[in-house]
């Protein structure tokens, strides 16, 4: 098994409910860390789920601030990440981790 350190995703929040990552087939993913930088003067409340389940509920992001998350969380193949925020364009989240093939 190749073991791949990866960006799994870097990019904007919308406030609708968007896949970050997902598990490529034949593949389990380690979720390493998950970074939210908010980029307004105002505290902004965003959710992570892996696969559906809340990881992140509806934290508030402080005005002008990032929050860094570290994880050692282990999801299978075909999983998908997603990610929103209260208010759109407003949360810059990068995530990266470890794929097992």
């Amino acid at each position: 098994m190749a073991d791949t350190l990866k960006q799994l995703y870097k990019g904007t929040l919308g406030t609708g409910s968007t896949t970050l990552y997902t598990v490529p087939l034949a593949t389990t993913a380690i979720i390493k860390e998950i970074v939210l930088a908010n980029k307004t003067a105002t505290d902004v409340a965003t959710t992570i789920t892996f696969d559906g389940i809340s990881i992140i509920p509806g934290k508030k992001v402080p005005a002008n601030d990032s929050l860094v998350i570290e994880l050692h969380s282990i999801i299978p193949a075909s999983a998908i990440i997603a990610g929103l925020a209260g208010v759109a364009t407003s949360i810059d989240v990068y995530v990266s981790g470890i794929e097992v093939a």
